[in-house]
């Protein structure tokens, strides 16, 4: 791996080396611990839409925290950027900052990536990171043509040189958000966090000395990529293909296809996108790291769930994915809403494998990160406010199980927003929050349930934005398992005038006494259903054998 920790003669013990290992792993998740108790927002105090993690000067995984997956996507160009730009001008005490997806810097602008930089006797040899899902960072209330119109973009920029914090870009992202004190506060939490990383690394230097320090973390990036080749051998030969497909972008692109072949061999596994639909209007392009985070995932998830969390099982794995496409969007083209075909590109390498692999793969879960956002002005409290929240919904059933109920799944694992703290901080009131019965695939093993969120407008002059997919065709099922219901939004449900809305209603303003209802998908059933001859699944297009 070019620009990674240095590997050295294998000094240490095996044991040694995974007491080293498994200390930089709770470096990684005491950081994310302090961020959540840090934070100012209930978007990560309580939903924890966030990441910490330690990383070599390559942007590559040394220790994830057990948050986010799509998130290491904010880290894996950002640090080589750092590096390029910046070069002998990194020093102990900086920090640095950015947001932009086409810069490395994020997969989506509300999300603000930090970094400090660790040191070992005067050599620059990684990075403690900290993602944090902001709730509101600039931008259009509605549907966005490009990503200028979706919000602050933040190039790669020193915020803290040597201990010293730059005021002035401070106060330019707080002048160009509609809740300064919460970014600010937001932002301090992901320096609390990067700068115990580097406190906790520094012990761990201490401890154990710099040279076994180096390395055990390059034995330990070894030991994944070792035990990755282990549970690929287990695999078949061969070539898998899965066709999946997004409903509609919001902006008239409708039955986008998500393709990819999977060629399995001694040389590790690819990945080729190729055949998948182009970049398109609306706001579910995706740059690329996103997908290769969501990629990575989807090896960990099928090879061994227990390998370690860092880039050495990265090392088996090559991706290609057409630039200008859904998965590789070029600049300017909007990426706000991205997770959810990363949601579906998880789902496409999952169908193909189930052609190989079909006693560990379940059928489709909700298939999108399911979301609501309310922005406007607070009347009780005087002030404007920003909340989002992501629903979760049905897991796919497995062949020995059923579904999970109410769960995010794969590329997201972020909690809920609890209803006190809702009703606490917004003009908000939680009427509804309930399983959604029957909305699980059928089949010998049912899909999981998703979740029914509804919630009531205090005040006039809320702005309505929602996200997710699976909306036309429910997720599907497998050996003859039948699909999940699909997600649906609706407007007052329960009154003469009530409507769905979609992502093409986004940025609508909301009157006072306004019902805004959530109903998340179910996640596909496995095999049919009992004394039935068949249940079709919602999607015909299945795995091709392998070849």
């Amino acid at each position: 791996m070019k620009g990674a920790i240095p590997m050295t003669s294998p000094g240490l013990d095996s044991v040694t080396v995974d007491i080293i290992g498994h200390n930089l792993v709770a470096i990684a998740e005491e950081m994310g611990v302090a961020m959540i108790r840090a934070a100012y927002s209930p978007n990560i105090k309580e939903r924890r839409d966030c990441t910490t993690a330690l990383l070599d000067t390559s942007g590559h995984s040394i220790a994830q925290a057990e948050h986010i997956p799509i998130h290491m996507g904010s880290m894996i160009g950002f640090i080589p950027g750092v590096v390029a730009q910046y070069g002998e001008d990194i020093h102990p005490g900086d920090i640095f900052i950015s947001n932009d997806p086409y810069l490395g810097g994020s997969t989506h602008l509300p999300d603000v990536t930090v970094v400090a930089p660790l040191h070992v006797d005067g050599d620059l040899v990684g990075f403690a990171a900290a993602v944090a899902h902001h709730a509101e960072f600039g931008g259009s209330q509605g549907r966005a043509p490009d990503i200028y119109s979706e919000g602050l973009r933040l190039p790669i920029l020193k915020i803290v040189d040597r201990g010293t914090l730059d005021e002035g870009l401070v106060r330019l992202i707080q002048l160009n958000t509609r809740v300064p004190d919460e970014r600010l506060g937001d932002i301090r939490s992901q320096f609390a966090a990067v700068s115990l990383g580097v406190r906790r690394y520094t012990g761990l230097l201490e401890r154990y000395g710099a040279d076994g320090v180096l390395e055990a973390t390059g034995r330990w990036l070894d030991k994944a990529e070792t035990q990755a080749w282990a549970a690929l051998r287990e695999l078949p030969r061969g070539r898998v293909q899965f066709e999946d497909r997004m409903d509609s972008d919001g902006a008239g692109t409708e039955n986008i296809p998500i393709r990819v072949a999977i060629d399995i061999d001694a040389e590790g596994i690819h990945f080729d996108f190729t055949g998948t639909g182009a970049q398109v209007a609306g706001q579910i392009n995706t740059a690329r790291a996103a997908v290769e985070a969501s990629v990575y995932y989807t090896v960990k998830t099928i090879l061994d769930p227990t390998l370690p969390a860092n880039a050495g099982f990265y090392r088996i794995v090559d991706i290609t994915i057409p630039h200008g496409s859904i998965l590789d969007s070029a600049e300017p083209a909007p990426v706000l809403q991205r997770s959810d075909v990363c949601q579906r590109a998880v789902d496409a390498m999952l169908g193909a494998f189930s052609s190989i692999l079909p006693e560990r793969i379940p059928a489709a879960s909700n298939g999108s990160i399911s979301a609501f956002t309310f922005n406007g002005y607070d009347a009780l409290r005087q002030r404007p406010f920003a909340y989002t929240e992501v629903i979760a919904g049905g897991a796919g059933a497995l062949p020995t199980t059923n579904g999970q109920d109410a769960v995010q799944t794969h590329v997201t694992n972020t909690a809920n927003t609890p209803i006190e703290s809702v009703e606490q901080n917004f003009p908000l009131r939680i009427t509804k929050y309930a399983l959604r019965d029957g909305s699980g695939g059928a089949g010998q093993r049912r899909g999981g349930v998703g979740i029914i969120r509804e919630l009531k407008t205090l005040n006039d002059g809320i702005r309505l934005t929602v996200k997710g997919d699976r909306v036309a065709t429910g997720p599907w099922g497998l050996q003859g398992g039948g699909a999940g219901q699909p997600l649906a939004f609706v407007l007052d449900p329960d009154s003469d005038h009530s409507r769905s809305f979609t992502r093409a209603d986004n940025g609508t303003v909301l009157a006072a006494e306004t019902t805004v209802l959530a109903m998340t998908a179910g996640g596909g059933g496995f095999g049919s259903p009992p004394d039935t001859d068949s249940v079709p699944a919602a999607d015909e297009r299945e795995g091709d054998d392998v070849q």
